[in-house]
């Protein structure tokens, strides 16, 4: 059974932008792109860099410390693909935005 857990309301993440929360423990980095709520681990592979305050380009977030890229919708490096970051299910509830973990 997929357990989700709730991180924010829609309204907090406005469409073409990321932010970080902390969800049971864990650093998630949540980025509304194309129509869709998309959920990363929070740190780059490269240096452990906080996606979630990247700069958005529709559906690749820049890491803000070194600029490595990664498609919010597969958590795929753009350096590469093995050097994909997790990504975790999501789904919206009413206005509540919530991630599998």
């Amino acid at each position: 059974m997929v357990d989700y857990r709730p991180v924010c309301r829609v309204g907090e993440v406005p469409p073409g932008t990321g932010r970080a929360f902390l969800v049971a423990g864990r650093e998630i980095a949540l980025f509304h792109a194309d129509g869709r709520f998309h959920a990363l681990d929070n740190n780059c592979r490269h240096a452990g860099g906080p996606l979630g305050e990247g700069v958005l380009e529709g559906c690749v977030v820049v890491c803000p410390w070194h600029g490595w890229r990664y498609d919010v919708t597969t958590g795929a490096s753009l350096m590469g693909a093995e050097l994909r970051v997790e990504r975790f299910p999501t789904r919206v509830t009413g206005d509540q935005v919530e991630v599998a973990l």
